[in-house]
């Protein structure tokens, strides 16, 4: 292990079905079994990181069910040290659908976690661990705020992953030192890049990027710029924005240039699109 990266938020459980195409209304398309893989924004930025560095460390809610055991022993082979939130509560499962077609595009149906007591709080949780770097999606936000207000206190940068807006951003952009948004991250009154950077300029965040799939990357740090994406022959592109996050984390620590990491980033991502699922690219 070289760095010590907490990862705060989402765990799922994908179910992602293979089809040649997207199929029309009140249609029933036979495919092949589906594959079942460990997912969820901060779950997958964890595991980028590791493979990288060897070990990552995810706080999360899961909870007691029947898919536990398929969980642990997912974080064994990935080398990922879960703090589970509510590990002793039963807890239904967050459940992602994923359809993908043969050209790589796919529809995700899924739903929001339920509101959790955890059972280990934020302060606890540094104690436990100090990390160098900690990630946020955004989800369990009273949680996840108080985390990454310790993490600015304690002077550790706090990386936000801004893939759709959820009002706790609201807080999340003050405490946070990056922000790496989707194409679809629209702040209150925002319609454009140019809108949601002038919109994040207002906070406390000074490094900010918007990722656009296979588009290039825009970023500001000091001023705009833009980064080229590499062309690719996309295969599946599940977990490929999470991968970003993780291997940017990784390479932030590594290099301490913000742009550098985005670029390597972004060259981790466009070669996991190359792979079914998420957990190929790896090997």
């Amino acid at each position: 292990m070289k760095y010590k990266a907490l990862f705060i938020g989402l765990t799922t459980i994908d179910i992602q079905y293979f089809v040649d195409e997207f199929p029309i209304s009140n249609k029933k398309i036979k495919t092949k079994s589906p594959d079942i893989f460990i997912g969820g924004p901060a779950t997958n930025a964890a595991v980028a990181f590791s493979h990288l560095n060897n070990s990552a460390f995810l706080a999360t809610a899961f909870g007691v069910n029947s898919f536990k055991k398929y969980l642990n022993d997912d974080f064994e082979n990935v080398n990922i040290k879960h703090f589970d939130l509510v590990e002793n509560q039963k807890v239904n499962p967050v459940i992602a659908s994923v359809i993908t077609s043969n050209n790589g595009e796919r529809n995700i149906f899924t739903h929001n976690p339920n509101s959790i007591q955890t059972e280990i709080t934020p302060v606890e949780l540094f104690k436990k661990l100090d990390p160098q770097i900690i990630l946020l999606d955004g989800f369990y936000p009273e949680f996840s705020v108080e985390c990454a207000r310790i993490a600015k206190d304690k002077g550790i940068p706090v990386v936000l992953d801004c893939g759709s807006w959820k009002p706790q951003y609201e807080q999340l952009l003050n405490f946070a030192d990056v922000a790496i948004c989707s194409n679809d991250f629209y702040p209150p009154n925002c319609n454009n890049s140019d809108e949601v950077f002038q919109f994040i300029l207002k906070t406390k965040v000074n490094k900010m990027a918007i990722t656009r799939g296979g588009e290039s990357i825009l970023f500001f740090q000091y001023k705009r710029g833009e980064i080229a994406i590499e062309k690719t022959e996309v295969m599946d592109t599940l977990g490929a924005g999470d991968f970003l996050h993780g291997t940017f984390c990784y390479y932030y620590l590594q290099t301490g240039s913000f742009e550098l990491a985005i670029k390597k980033a972004s060259e981790k991502a466009s070669y996991s699109c190359k792979f079914k699922g998420t957990r190929k690219w790896l090997k």
